[in-house]
């Protein structure tokens, strides 16, 4: 837990993006704001520092949340109020003017930001603002042979050993990775656009987006990687494309089951489906299909308890 703190209040492009957001849309002595899934209550107290009038943060962690405390007592803030719960737990909460949640994973929705934001409108005083605003996801072809094997040793163990099953289990899984533009198709600039979200209005848990290249050159497709932009406002934006500055999230890297190779004017499909709601957990599932191959991809086939 301290290390995944660390990382996140370490980015300072993820930081100053907040910062910046907070700062146009909190007017001072008389902005009330919620912070859902607080963390170490960083967001809450640069609201309290812009001169929000009172700040209340909500976090599942009894960890979290004593050491959010300590924090505003060491900084002087006084302002601040603090739940242990889950913020969909709570009953009739009181209504703030800006409600801000930076509950946004590698793969963007794994920590529930969709669920979380939906309920955010119970949050919300009426003309209020939501802080994030929209999010865009992406994806490309992996071409970098390195990736595939970093994640597949299983016909490599030796030892006259069979791994095949480990091997199916790794093939459906996702992982994060920090990929290169060169790693990518076309350097990763042919990317494209699979899903987005519109975090004011009500979105379904349930995403679905594909996408198709038409090769231009040969190749042999390892996977697919997926990145996400998000505004925090807009013209205030977070990217985790491998193609701009690095944050502390990463790229999730999707495997092929085995590598695809392409000629020139081949075609490459690449379909994709999300599911995060609270009774569903997480499901993910991939495929891509080309005109002499088919690979489905299902993140159920790579859970070991």
């Amino acid at each position: 837990m301290i290390d995944f703190q660390t990382k996140i209040m370490a980015d300072r492009g993820r930081n100053e993006a907040f910062y910046q957001a907070l700062k146009q849309v909190i007017i001072p002595r008389k902005t009330v704001v919620a912070d859902l899934g607080s963390g170490t209550g960083f967001l809450s107290f640069l609201a309290s520092k812009l001169g929000a009038k009172e700040c209340y943060l909500y976090e599942k962690s009894s960890d979290l949340i004593k050491l959010s405390q300590k924090i505003a007592k060491q900084n002087n803030i006084k302002n601040s109020h603090f739940f242990n719960a889950y913020s969909a737990e709570m009953r009739s909460p009181i209504r703030a003017d800006v409600v801000i949640s930076e509950t946004l994973g590698n793969s963007a929705y794994e920590e529930h930001i969709i669920e979380i934001m939906n309920d955010a409108k119970r949050f919300l005083k009426p003309g209020g603002i939501i802080l994030p605003q929209r999010l865009r996801y992406f994806v490309a072809p992996v071409i970098a042979e390195r990736i595939a094997k970093n994640i597949n040793p299983w016909d490599t163990i030796g030892f006259s050993l069979n791994f095949d099953a480990m091997k199916d289990v790794s093939l459906n899984n996702l992982y994060v990775k920090t990929l290169k533009p060169n790693e990518l198709l076309d350097n990763g600039e042919t990317a494209k656009q699979w899903d987005k979200i519109d975090f004011t209005q009500k979105n379904n848990s349930l995403r679905q987006g594909s996408a198709r290249w038409k090769m231009n050159r040969p190749a042999t497709i390892f996977g697919v990687a997926i990145w996400w932009e998000c505004d925090v406002l807009p013209k205030i934006s977070i990217s985790t494309s491998p193609l701009e500055a690095p944050t502390h999230w990463e790229q999730i890297f999707l495997p092929a089951l085995s590598p695809l190779s392409l000629q020139k004017n081949d075609t490459l499909n690449v379909s994709l489906y999300s599911n995060t709601g609270y009774r569903v957990g997480i499901d993910f599932r991939w495929e891509i299909k080309t005109k002499n191959a088919r690979q489905k991809m299902d993140l159920k086939k790579g859970w070991i308890t």
